[in-house]
């Protein structure tokens, strides 16, 4: 919570309503919100245009209202009901009406709007705090930050400056002005920035000041690339390296690195394999750092006097496995197999369980397959030691998996298991066989069995979760998450893994009820014609048609549709809050002397839902609400519970209410609406789309180059535009999927898949009976552009 400091405008003789506003204040800042909220209506009740105080008062109710129950909602930005935020709304403007320029009244607005993380709102009204009272230079430093998380560099830069002429006795102040031109473009003003606190500070360094200044100096250098200046660059990045005082630069490796690019980019080639055989020595195990001395040598095209350097660094760095796995990277032919027998003895004899995942780079070449099996095999027919004959047949397995062929993959694993039954790596592998075969039970068993083999092993209790939650069995996936989760106060670890920012295992979860949900939609649909009259299984398995309950089965389409998309819509608040977590950081990492470290947050966050895993969570939603549009009627009529006539047994009900108990137990992450119905409703029902507004502007806003054209952002646009009734404007995403499809390896297969759903949902469209003229026009525009595509 920011702690507001109160600065009198005046020497005046206060009058008793600021006097009892200074005791509400301290109330406030004390966190008594109780009593300064009786505080504030006193005063309001004697001077009620006293702006300072309504504006105290919104922001004592964003924390504390009595008749708002508390929240125990995870992953909720703003907790505030609609009533309270339309409340404290009401109180801001009412402040800003009956007193424009009260500076108090704005800094406590400003606050109230940074806490609720309106960042424009709260930047305005810094703004017209600091205008009205500049001799409070803390406002000026959250207006910084404001600025910051708004990405408004131009205002950034003569903010910081200002906050530095007001306060120019701390470092970080420097660093952070000098960061604000950088992020602006100005790398000559932040370059004096820089040269400033360097001319201040040289004789005052002590020895807390040894990490800070090393970035410092690394940062500079980047300030001179940025410029271009990388003659100017270079030596300076030389006379760092030649210091031997303690304030040097202790990443001598990030200014190697760094002349390593300069030199190539000014051509100095000779001078560059010096530098680069210097970070060799330092790090072996650095594949980019080989090809830079290809590079530098300029024998990138010559295979020959590549095969010869990397013989000798064979035997410079015996350890390393560099230098005898590259030449296969580009030998061909009889070479190529003599050079992988000789590697692949080494990894054989050692008995190492990693060696396909070293190799299987080498599978873009067609005829490479064939000798790795041709070498593999080999060693198979030869080998005595157990152990090792299991780690090839393992390999060998692999190399089949790779190429589909799922039964040679499945015969040599299980003649692994034969030989070893005790590694657990064989059964995972045999349940990632499966799980390509399609048989998603028998994977989950596998998997299961290896879990069993050692229960504290995180990473294979994942596994297990997924391969679950993959064969859409919730409850036993959420039992075994639950083995490693905090479960003090709830029967299950759902809530502890949303509380915890469990991505992975949210995604997996909603993908798995947003199949369930479909599932149980076709059965309705199947059901709907027929008169059903008993309860159906509560995993969901079919029964004979007279012994279902429609009536359970209509409350499971809205159960899990609702679940479904309210996990869906968690992992976005995540990332929204992922987004929103840097803002503390605008001046902390400069207290810390972070500045690289600062400038790629900033990077990161300003590509945070560019991630492929949101891409596959904006398609995954979009997909899912596309489809209850298109299937609307059907689904209208199963979530309408009223026209269900068919009379129930108590066994029904029991089973009904036995199946609430399940989910409530399994699935429940929020006290309100704890089933969803409510979501389901306002999104079905009244076609509130506010919710998916609000992804589209969080990819948008905070991104605005626009969403990368990558399959699933296409599909989900391509989505989006469909339920906004936008067929037209859906052919480009279309178009653009119909381009990655005519390449080639699984990014094509996909693509084509993608591009058959896309094809089917808009001819869909097109085949729609209308007697709409406007409809038909626009059916006819769409078979137009299909086929042109």
């Amino acid at each position: 919570m920011a702690k507001f400091e109160f600065v009198s405008p005046s020497s005046s003789i206060m009058s008793e309503a600021d006097r009892l506003f200074r005791v509400a204040l301290t109330d406030y800042e004390s966190k008594n919100y109780k009593k300064a909220l009786a505080s504030v209506d006193k005063i309001l009740k004697k001077a009620p245009h006293h702006s300072p105080t309504i504006a105290l008062k919104a922001l004592i109710v964003c924390f504390y209202h009595p008749n708002q129950p508390e929240s125990k909602d995870v992953n909720a930005l703003v907790t505030l009901s609609e009533e309270t935020l339309a409340e404290c709304q009401s109180l801001i403007e009412r402040a800003s009406e009956y007193d424009p320029k009260n500076s108090i009244a704005a800094h406590l607005s400003a606050l109230y709007y940074r806490q609720i993380k309106d960042y424009a709102k709260a930047a305005h009204y810094y703004t017209v705090a600091y205008s009205n009272n500049p001799y409070n230079k803390a406002i000026l430093r959250d207006l910084s930050s404001c600025l910051s998380q708004l990405r408004k560099f131009p205002l950034l830069t003569k903010t910081r400056f200002d906050y530095l002429q007001a306060e120019p006795g701390y470092r970080q102040n420097y660093s952070t002005t000098a960061m604000a031109y950088d992020l602006n473009g100005e790398y000559e003003s932040a370059i004096k920035i820089c040269e400033q606190i360097e001319e201040i500070i040289k004789d005052k360094l002590i020895e807390e000041d040894m990490v800070e200044n090393s970035e410092a100096i690394i940062y500079k250098a980047t300030l001179y690339i940025k410029l271009e200046q990388y003659e100017k660059a270079l030596e300076y990045i030389d006379q760092q390296l030649d210091r031997t005082d303690k304030f040097r630069c202790y990443d001598t490796f990030g200014l190697l690195e760094m002349k390593y690019e300069l030199l190539m980019k000014l051509g100095k080639y000779n001078e560059g394999q010096l530098v680069i055989r210097q970070l060799l020595i330092k790090n072996p195990d650095n594949i980019d750092y080989y090809r830079d001395l290809f590079k530098c040598l300029q024998i990138e095209d010559n295979v020959d006097l590549k095969l010869k350097v990397l013989t000798k660094l064979a035997k410079f760095y015996p350890r390393s496995d560099l230098p005898k796995y590259l030449p296969l990277t580009f030998l061909k032919g009889e070479l190529f197999e003599s050079h992988l027998d000789a590697y692949m003895s080494g990894l054989f004899k050692r008995g190492v369980p990693s060696a396909f995942n070293a190799i299987k780079t080498l599978y873009k070449e067609k005829d490479h397959p064939q000798i790795i099996l041709k070498v593999a095999e080999k060693y198979e027919s030869s080998e005595k030691d157990p152990l090792n004959l299991t780690w090839i047949k393992y390999f060998v397995s692999q190399h089949y998996y790779r190429l589909g062929d799922y039964e040679n993959s499945m015969k040599k694993i299980n003649e692994a298991i034969q030989i070893t039954p005790t590694l657990i790596e064989l059964y995972m592998y045999k349940a990632r066989i499966l799980k390509h075969q399609g048989k998603l039970a028998d994977a989950v068993n596998e998997m299961n069995t290896a879990r069993l083999m050692d229960l504290q092993d995180r990473f294979v209790n994942t596994k297990t979760v997924k391969y679950y939650f993959r064969a859409n069995m919730i409850e036993e996936a959420i039992k075994t998450a639950s083995l490693f989760t905090k479960n003090d106060e709830e029967p299950t670890g759902v809530k502890d893994l949303h509380q915890v920012q469990a991505c992975w295992f949210i995604a997996e979860y909603a993908e798995a009820l947003a199949r369930l949900f479909k599932e149980k939609l076709s059965l309705f649909q199947e059901l709907e014609k027929k008169e059903p009259s008993a309860t159906a299984n509560d995993d969901g398995g079919n029964q004979d048609d007279d012994e279902i309950n429609i009536h359970l089965i209509k409350k499971q389409v809205s159960a899990y549709l609702g679940l479904s998309l309210q996990r869906f819509f968690s992992i976005f608040s995540i990332y929204e809050e992922y987004y929103d977590d840097q803002f503390d950081f605008h001046f902390y990492a400069f207290r810390k002397g972070t500045f690289r470290a600062y400038h790629e947050t900033i990077q990161w966050s300003d590509e945070l839902f560019h991630q492929p895993f949101i891409g596959r969570i904006y398609s995954d939603v979009m997909t899912l609400l596309q489809y209850t549009v298109e299937n609307k009627d059907l689904l209208e009529r199963a979530l309408d519970l009223s026209t269900t006539t068919t009379r129930r047994s108590k066994k029904d009900k029991k089973d009904e209410i036995k199946w609430k108990e399940s989910m409530l137990k399994y699935n429940k992450v929020y006290d309100s609406d704890s089933l969803a119905t409510q979501l389901v409703e306002n999104i079905v029902l009244k076609k509130d789309y506010s919710r998916i507004e609000k992804i589209e502007n969080l990819i948008k806003v905070q991104n605005p180059s626009g969403k990368p054209e990558t399959i699933d952002f296409l599909n989900g646009q391509f989505n989006y535009d469909l339920i906004e009734g936008r067929y037209v404007v859906a052919l480009a995403s279309l178009r653009k999927v119909k381009e990655l499809a005519r390449g080639e390896g699984p990014t094509a297969e996909r693509a084509k898949l993608v591009l058959d759903e896309m094809t089917r949902k808009l001819h869909k469209f097109i085949d729609a009976p209308s007697d709409d003229p406007k409809i038909q026009s626009l059916q006819k525009i769409v078979k137009l552009g299909l086929m042109r595509n």
